[in-house]
């Protein structure tokens, strides 16, 4: 009966109590820290159930469950000081910004027949070490527009707006430190073979640390291109006083239609960055399908 009493009066663990842990060895604790056991997971072969280095090292070996690892410490804040081309750069964007009424367009080119030109131009100019890309291709479709459309090729002053005789393009280059843009002269009476030489040499001279001063004056429009980083579509910034900026983003995979028949086709986004102020959108919408038209037909771009 007193037996039976005591059972009675024993406290009785809550349902879903988890298990109070096994006695464990501050030689077994230390290994199992080493070796990374859940101790919680092993089974002691000691008395009394105690865990034992032993154990711990069997379950080690058996793959037993390893312990929740320790959380990396917090990275420090590191300050980098704004200064030299990063600081050039930050005052130029944001006096863009701040002294123009910039607005950007997007539009589709369909680039299959441009795919197939620049294959065969690297084909072609293989032996000469020559490797056109599509940036080189987009200028020399831009240099053509802008003659179609001189406003788009000028420069605004609160007093006039100058329609520029020439054609210089500004080809934006990305360095570790920042932004630099070098000018291809004009694109418009160069032949593609010519901008693609220019271009290059530009390019590498860039990131060589090599420009001259000369090598980015100039500028009376400019393409920047982003599509390498797998870009849709951006906003590029104006590179004051002029008033255009085409930025040229990914080749991808598309479909187009006809009739009832979806057809695979090789498109691009154009993103065209205006001065409101120096043109309107509809003149603006005229220049950028001018330029997709000569990449949609780019055989026009060799003669």
């Amino acid at each position: 009966m007193r037996a039976a009493q005591a059972a009675a009066a024993a406290p009785v663990a809550p349902a879903g109590t988890p298990p109070p842990p096994a006695p464990t060895s501050p030689l077994a604790r230390k290994r199992a820290e080493a070796l990374g056991v859940d101790l919680s997971a092993v089974q002691g072969s000691g008395p009394g159930g105690r865990i034992t280095k032993e154990d711990v090292e069997a379950a080690a070996a058996a793959g037993g469950p390893a312990s929740a690892p320790e959380p990396a410490p917090a990275r420090a804040d590191e300050a980098l000081r704004v200064r030299g081309m990063r600081k050039v750069i930050a005052q130029r964007m944001y006096a863009s910004l701040q002294s123009t009424a910039q607005l950007t367009m997007d539009m589709d080119v369909a680039m299959d027949d441009a795919v197939r030109l620049r294959t065969q131009l690297i084909e072609e100019w293989s032996g000469e070490g020559i490797r056109p890309s599509y940036t080189d291709i987009v200028m020399k479709a831009a240099a053509k527009a802008l003659l179609d459309h001189p406003r788009m090729n000028a420069q605004f002053s609160d007093a006039e707006i100058t329609v520029r005789g020439e054609t210089h393009i500004g080809m934006a280059v990305a360095l570790d430190e920042g932004l630099v843009v070098p000018v291809v002269r004009n694109v418009d009476q160069r032949s593609l073979k010519e901008v693609a030489v220019e271009a290059a040499r530009l390019a590498a001279a860039a990131r060589e640390g090599a420009l001259s001063l000369d090598d980015m004056a100039g500028g009376t429009f400019t393409v920047s291109t982003l599509g390498m980083f797998g870009v849709d579509s951006f906003t590029p910034i104006l590179n004051p006083p002029e008033v255009g900026i085409l930025g040229v983003n990914r080749l991808r995979d598309a479909v187009r239609w006809e009739g009832e028949t979806p057809l695979k086709q090789k498109a691009m986004t154009l993103s065209l960055t205006w001065d409101h102020r120096a043109l309107d959108g509809a003149p603006a919408a005229q220049f950028l399908a001018g330029v997709r038209d000569y990449l949609e037909a780019p055989f026009r771009l060799l003669v």
